[in-house]
């Protein structure tokens, strides 16, 4: 069962879901954790689509994080029982005495906290010291911590491999496209891409076909499924621990 763990549909900025569902046909995609974009913090399209199809989806909301209402909206969205995560960058803090509170709001809630980048700040003492801080939250770092290819910043790259001993902590293939130097297959993203299976295992690795991405040719989406397939480092069991189990058991999608 392949998962796409990071798609965007809206009713604007996005094609809504309508456009979706045949590229998953085609490609063999059976479930989609969709994720809600940067600027919107109205998740009821999201939540509608979870409604409609039980199992198939799962949603991942995002709040006014700089508002002191944000961790109560939290605990609304994990209320409905239709949300499974919210959205938010690694140096998002709180407003008032405490500025963990958001990140407090998702750990209390069972929630998991999709986390945007850059590398840097995921890399930054800062977090390592919050995830240390909320031992319980289910963190998913999104698009390997941001890494870019094939001039990372080593020292950063290194810290981000580390967050692997913390067991909640997941993170993303994807956005290949954007962050590597060279095309498919992308080959300077590979030797990254080994250690971090190395560091994380196949079990916390969830993947996305990158099918937002701007002008996509013909065949990109089945692209970015042969591209786990084809990566000779991957066992047939990190094959689909990638390309669906780690996805189904963080968001709790139906098997």
């Amino acid at each position: 069962m392949i998962v796409d763990s990071h798609v965007h549909v809206g009713r604007w900025k996005y094609p809504p879901i309508e456009d979706y569902l045949p590229a998953m046909a085609q490609t063999g995609v059976k479930g989609a954790v969709l994720v809600q974009f940067i600027g919107n913090a109205d998740n009821s399209y999201l939540t509608g689509l979870v409604a409609a199809h039980p199992g198939r989806f799962a949603a991942v909301a995002m709040v006014e994080a700089d508002t002191h209402g944000a961790p109560a909206h939290v605990a609304r969205l994990a209320a409905t029982g239709l949300v499974r995560g919210v959205r938010l960058w690694a140096e998002t803090r709180s407003p008032g005495p405490d500025p963990l509170a958001l990140w407090r709001a998702i750990e209390a809630e069972g929630l998991v906290a999709s986390v945007r980048g850059p590398l840097e700040d995921i890399a930054s003492p800062r977090f390592a010291a919050l995830l240390a801080e909320l031992p319980e939250l289910r963190v998913r770092l999104e698009h390997v911590g941001f890494t870019t290819y094939p001039d990372a910043d080593r020292a950063a790259f290194d810290r981000f491999l580390a967050l692997a001993a913390r067991p909640l902590t997941y993170t993303m293939w994807g956005g290949f496209h954007a962050n590597s130097g060279t095309p498919y297959p992308y080959p300077d993203a590979d030797p990254y891409l080994r250690e971090t299976v190395a560091a994380y295992g196949a079990r916390r690795i969830t993947w996305s076909g990158d099918w937002n991405r701007p002008d996509p040719a013909p065949g990109d989406y089945a692209a970015a499924v042969r591209h786990v397939l084809e990566r000779p480092y991957l066992t047939e069991d990190d094959q689909r621990q990638i390309l669906g189990g780690a996805a189904r058991e963080l968001f709790g999608l139906a098997p």
